[in-house]
């Protein structure tokens, strides 16, 4: 495994958070992995397993960090991923599908030529937005992930500091936040170029059942948790929906229990699901 370090093409103004570093796992093959880990500081290490795995079946692995993670928290302040305002948390999405995006360059430059992209919970949503915004990536594997933020803000237990802060600022509440999403699935429907997204509220614009419409469902691995307390089952289902209805499995088990329990399934089916119609190419 080697690190590998850039600087951030979209700036956040913090010299911590826009020094990227990415994990790289080198396998023997010209095809690669981008991977994209969960919310938070627990889950890095144990996600490992997925692409030190899939190095060592051919793939060439790439795990970035995220902005606002480990060694990319800004010096002497206080802010995490989702801290400030819903325009705040716009730019970090943002940036994390941009540093995304660059982790595909730099596969490229690599020599690898067919490219995919795996994401585990809040990962799976840059995943999401990154397969519907960059037709390099040739398949997505989504694992534990949702979309429409109503239920992401209001229903998980991740989200507790943000529904907080709403209610303290009396910026949201659920009753105004349902107000907003009535009709989320025909809205989002309706958005066909950059100014209709500018018209939308914030937290529409890093959806990713907004982007669900732009993938086609057969590039699209689905593994959901029955009984997952941070991405609401109405979230997984949202999402699964919009991306009409790829092939999914469905874990009996919490978050972080489908790792822990399911993580030789999930990595056998995903494999499965990589090597459909490409062994011919693979070396």
């Amino acid at each position: 495994m080697d690190e590998v370090y850039f600087d951030s093409p979209l700036r956040s103004g913090d010299p911590n958070v826009d020094k990227v570093k990415a994990l790289l796992y080198k396998g023997n093959s010209k095809e690669g992995v981008v991977f994209i880990h969960g919310l938070g500081e627990r889950n890095f290490e144990y996600l490992k397993y997925y692409p030190s795995k899939l190095s060592k079946s051919g793939y060439t692995t790439i795990m970035l960090i995220l902005p606002y993670h480990y060694n990319r928290m800004p010096k002497d302040k206080n802010i995490s991923f989702l801290s400030g305002t819903s325009s705040d948390i716009e730019k970090r999405f943002y940036q994390s599908v941009v540093d995304t995006l660059t982790c595909i360059d730099f596969l490229e430059k690599m020599g690898i030529e067919k490219i995919y992209i795996m994401g585990f919970s809040f990962g799976g949503m840059i995943a999401t937005i990154s397969l519907a915004l960059d037709h390099r990536i040739n398949k997505g594997i989504l694992v534990v992930t949702g979309g429409n933020f109503e239920y992401i803000t209001w229903k998980s237990v991740a989200t507790k500091v943000l529904r907080i802060r709403y209610e303290d600022e009396d910026s949201c509440n659920p009753e105004k936040c349902h107000k907003l999403h009535k009709n989320f699935n025909e809205k989002i429907k309706e958005v066909n170029s950059l100014e209709d997204l500018n018209k939308l509220p914030n937290c529409y614009r890093y959806d990713p059942s907004l982007f669900a419409k732009k993938i086609d469902n057969k590039k699209v691995l689905m593994f959901n948790a029955l009984f997952d307390p941070f991405i609401p089952r109405k979230s997984s289902q949202n999402l699964w929906i919009n991306l009409n209805k790829p092939k999914i499995y469905r874990l009996p088990s919490g978050h972080l229990t489908s790792h822990l329990w399911f993580k030789n399934f999930i990595f056998k089916k995903s494999l499965d699901f990589l090597n459909e119609k490409t062994s011919k190419n693979r070396l």
